[in-house]
């Protein structure tokens, strides 16, 4: 007996010395990648772009998951509960298809052939994607990337200081980086000599480049234009011609003035449209928010289009600025009888703010007027006597889908005094026709809407009214709804994002 169990001691040892092994009799793989680090995030309109650094593993990564959710995981037992995505092996993905103004929290994970995976999530990255950041590049997901830099933006941040943003991530020439940028005011045609420049240090993601410039002159229209020597972080060079150059107003800022003092507060609201009028058969009144500047050749600031057939514009042939620079008359070809919309698009403020993405339309009634007696504002008519006609649209509009069937609206109200109500009405075809609206009263900035159709496309329409009964033109906004059962999958939303320094446990 005592030799029994001796030999079966001895086979139990021997048992656990055997290596494991898998089906094809290899051994078997069961130590997982490295945690992902450095987990990046650049935002678009409606889409993220997420990049990492390559994980290690004993045998070899095959590919990454991305999380994603609408809150942070703080806790070991937290989970992500938006669809996993498989990159696979690649090292910059594009997510598409997010909500604008909605945050959004990503974190990765590395898997190897044997389908072991990183023990934690990598540190997030969050962020919400907004129209104003522009279309995403196409070329992510492992492809090589053949996308040139555009110039996105640039302001005068004082009368010596230029901020230039562009597209994506460049990288400025090692020596005589000056003579890559060159800037003129477009009235005089002077040029403003860039003395020197430098990558904005608060920009993690390298976009940014701030210019020194010789002195400028305060409310005149410059335009800034970026040379060949400016590349991407791969070598694409800037491309000549109108996606490089970009124009701003000129700054009264001192360099280190403390604007909190004796001088006035930098204006940093952008300006938006207030109403649009048609005041004959050829001739439209556009109002602002406050006096704009216009582009060099204005015909293309403004497009006008059916509200039927977006496709089919009305031609235009002249703008005209009043005086005071917030009424702005456009001459177009003969309109017909029904609804039209207005785009605008490049209109700055005296400031330098470019025109507000979410408030830059509005739709009018075109006319068979004819005649040119009501093209001109009355000499006594100021453009606070036309904007108090009515009130104030509310700002920022947004519709998100939070299920198959229920979207939420959101938005911002004005300061406007006189405004009592808000009404919200409804379309399902394409905006043509309205329902009869609802009332929500003067306070609230979101509303739930129940009740809808699957598949359908719902136009929304806010307008305000005051104590007078004078009612806005309205924010439109819309959304197309799933097929019932599709779920959201990736209609999630998510302002620019940074990584959380925040390593949690993957479920």
């Amino acid at each position: 007996m005592q030799k029994f169990l001796s030999t079966l001691a001895m086979l139990l040892l021997a048992i656990t010395l055997v290596p494991q092994v898998n089906a094809q009799g290899l051994d078997a793989d069961i130590t997982p990648p490295d945690d992902v680090e450095n987990l990046q995030i650049e935002l678009y309109d409606g889409a993220a772009i997420l990049s990492w650094d390559v994980a290690t593993d004993d045998t070899e990564v095959v590919g990454y998951k991305i999380y994603s959710g609408p809150e942070t995981v703080t806790a070991d037992e937290g989970e992500y509960s938006y669809k996993v995505i498989d990159a696979e092996n690649v090292i910059e993905y594009r997510v598409e298809g997010l909500a604008n103004g909605k945050e959004i929290h990503f974190a990765i994970t590395a898997y190897d052939a044997a389908g072991n995976e990183s023990e934690n999530y990598s540190d997030e990255a969050y962020g919400t994607p907004d129209p104003s950041y522009g279309p995403a590049p196409a070329a992510v997901h492992g492809a090589a990337d053949e996308e040139s830099p555009t110039v996105s933006d640039a302001q005068a941040i004082d009368n010596q200081t230029v901020k230039v943003v562009f597209s994506e991530a460049v990288v400025l020439p090692a020596s005589g980086a000056e003579a890559a940028f060159s800037i003129f005011n477009n009235a005089t045609s002077e040029n403003l000599t860039v003395i020197s420049l430098e990558m904005d240090a608060e920009d993690i993601i390298g976009k940014t480049v701030l210019l020194t410039t010789d002195p400028q002159e305060g409310g005149a229209e410059y335009i800034l234009t970026a040379g060949i020597q400016v590349e991407d972080t791969v070598g694409n060079p800037i491309v000549s011609g109108t996606s490089d150059t970009a124009a701003f107003i000129g700054s009264t800022v001192e360099p280190g003035a403390d604007i909190t003092g004796d001088l006035p507060e930098e204006d940093f609201e952008a300006p938006t449209v207030v109403s649009a009028e048609a005041k004959n058969m050829n001739s439209v009144q556009i109002v602002f928010s406050e006096p704009v500047v216009l582009d060099s050749d204005p015909e293309l600031n403004f497009f006008i289009s059916k509200v039927t057939d977006p496709t089919t514009e009305l031609a235009i042939t002249s703008v005209e600025r009043n005086d005071t620079g917030s009424v702005i008359t456009v001459k177009t070809s003969t309109q017909e009888e029904i609804e039209y919309s207005v785009l605008v698009t490049g209109v700055l403020d005296e400031a330098g703010n470019e025109i507000d993405d979410l408030a830059n339309t509005a739709t009018f009634m075109g006319s068979l007027a004819t005649g040119e007696e009501t093209d001109e504002l009355p000499v006594d008519e100021t453009d606070e006597d036309i904007m108090a006609l009515t009130p104030e649209n509310v700002k920022n509009l947004v519709a998100t889908l939070i299920s198959d069937l229920v979207v939420h609206l959101t938005w911002e109200m004005p300061t406007d005094a006189s405004i009592i109500d808000q009404i919200l009405y409804k379309s399902t075809d394409g905006g043509t026709s309205y329902d009869a609206g609802t009332s929500l009263g003067a306070d609230r900035e979101e509303v739930e809407v129940t009740g809808l159709t699957p598949g359908m496309e719902y136009y929304f329409k806010l307008t305000t009214k005051d104590i007078e009964g004078n009612e806005s033109d309205g924010m439109i906004t819309h959304i197309r709804l799933p097929e019932t059962g599709m779920g959201l999958g990736l209609l999630i939303g998510a302002s620019m994002g940074l990584a959380a320094l925040k390593n949690k446990k993957k479920k």
